[in-house]
């Protein structure tokens, strides 16, 4: 997620990482708890509605300002959990 705000990866580099990373820890039986939940729960939704190809978006699809804001978003409130 990082590495998606500092630039460092692209929306849908990014988007397929994390999708992957996703569905392995899910597979494999992790689980975590709320709040922390909840906020890795809205990158997913944000996801779930960001097309990686961009030849394949529409309007009102997530949009790479949206993924990152969102996920800057993401990363306050798990730094909040931290304090």
């Amino acid at each position: 997620m990082r590495r998606l705000v500092d630039g460092h990866l692209t929306g849908p580099d990014f988007a397929r990482a994390w999708l992957a990373a996703r569905r392995d820890l899910l597979h494999g039986g992790e689980r975590v708890r709320e709040p922390f939940e909840r906020a890795l729960s809205e990158v997913f939704y944000l996801l779930d509605d960001y097309p990686i190809d961009p030849a394949l978006r529409s309007p009102g699809d997530t949009t790479d300002e949206q993924l990152h804001q969102g996920v800057r978003d993401a990363l306050a409130k798990l730094a909040d959990l931290e304090r």
